[in-house]
């Protein structure tokens, strides 16, 4: 399969997710008892043809995918139009026996990501933001940094192969969330150097920038989401109280503490003009910042539920126009650990090498 057809491919999976043969589904719970978790933290991650996908199988909308998910001879396969593709699953993680056995996912061979915070000072009535599944399912769903960072030192006592991504709601407000993170990253740092890639919101003190890296944070992302200030308070009533000129003003502090290549930000297509995304990555590769494109699925538990997801082809045609912005920047998703250079939610690492 040649490069742009496998991008074609993953972009079906990213946009539509993946039918699921149950009697595959029914199999694959017996190993895998969060396979069908809803969610975008905690969709499935593969890898397609040496390109890894994360990809929605417990969504209203993943039922009528044309994409299917089948087993033959113990292996799995895509199956769509005459095509059949094979899809490889991770390995799930060793068992801890501590809270890291419900938190942290492989989403590929080399990377785990994990939420300790489910809680989002944004998710308030007429705040939450439209595309957002977050669904807490209890009061007191922020994990303890001291718990977090002992799960870890039990996986890493197991395994020494992962790097790390963080993120998750923003507890109580950005700047508390940041001093969370850093807490967790410091403790990690007593028994580890892999990579730890960190996802919040810009705090309002920017120096706190620069004590994540002083941390131990190897990178890091802040996604502005919407590139319209008008139409970002529209969709997230609530986060968009952070203005577009301090998320600017984090991205210039950032690049500078972390360097190039080392910040990113996602946006998100099918929820505003595919034009207006490509002029924002512009601007963002012009100061070092690596955009992200994840397309809008509409999630059962968002807002957002009842609208369209991305069109693929539009998905295809930005992930284009971005790649060759990188090249022209001399910016890489490999130059970023973690999340960005994973690549499964986006087409970045898939367009970076295409003419």
């Amino acid at each position: 399969m040649d490069c742009n057809k496998l991008a074609q491919l993953k972009a079906g999976l990213l946009c539509y997710g993946v039918n699921v043969d149950k009697e595959v589904g029914a199999e694959l719970l017996k190993s895998r008892p969060y396979f069908y978790d809803k969610g975008f933290v905690h969709a499935v991650n593969a890898n397609i043809m040496g390109s890894n996908v994360c990809v929605s199988v417990a969504e209203l909308f993943s039922g009528s995918s044309p994409y299917h998910l089948v087993t033959k001879d113990g292996k799995f396969y895509i199956n769509y139009e005459n095509e059949s593709v094979p899809i490889t699953l991770f390995d799930d993680l060793p068992k801890t026996n501590t809270v890291i056995d419900d938190l942290a996912r492989p989403h590929s061979n080399h990377v785990i990501s994990l939420w300790p915070s489910l809680v989002c000072c944004y998710d308030r009535p007429g705040k939450k933001c439209k595309f957002c599944s977050i669904k807490p399912t209890d009061e007191q769903t922020v994990v303890p940094a001291k718990e977090v960072v002992e799960g870890l030192r039990a996986l890493f006592e197991k395994t020494q192969k992962y790097s790390i991504n963080l993120g998750g709601g923003t507890h109580v407000n950005p700047d508390r969330m940041v001093e969370y993170l850093i807490d967790i990253i410091k403790g990690v740092r007593t028994f580890t150097n892999t990579p730890i890639s960190v996802e919040l919101a810009p705090p309002s003190n920017l120096d706190l920038i620069a004590a994540l890296k002083e941390a131990g944070a190897s990178s890091l992302i802040m996604n502005l989401e919407v590139a319209n200030p008008a139409r970002r308070r529209e969709i997230c009533p609530g986060k968009s109280s952070i203005t577009y000129e301090h998320y600017y003003a984090a991205y210039n502090k950032a690049v500078e503490i972390f360097g190039r290549g080392k910040v990113s930000c996602v946006l998100i297509a099918g929820i505003q003009p595919k034009e207006e995304i490509v002029a924002e990555c512009a601007k963002l590769t012009d100061i070092g910042v690596i955009p992200t494109i994840i397309p809008f699925k509409a999630m059962d538990d968002c807002e957002f539920h009842d609208k369209p997801n991305c069109n693929h082809l539009e998905l295809l045609w930005i992930s284009s126009q971005v790649g060759a912005l990188l090249r022209s920047k001399g910016l890489s998703p490999q130059m970023q650990e973690g999340c960005t250079k994973c690549g499964g939610c986006s087409l970045e690492t898939n367009y970076y090498d295409l003419d």
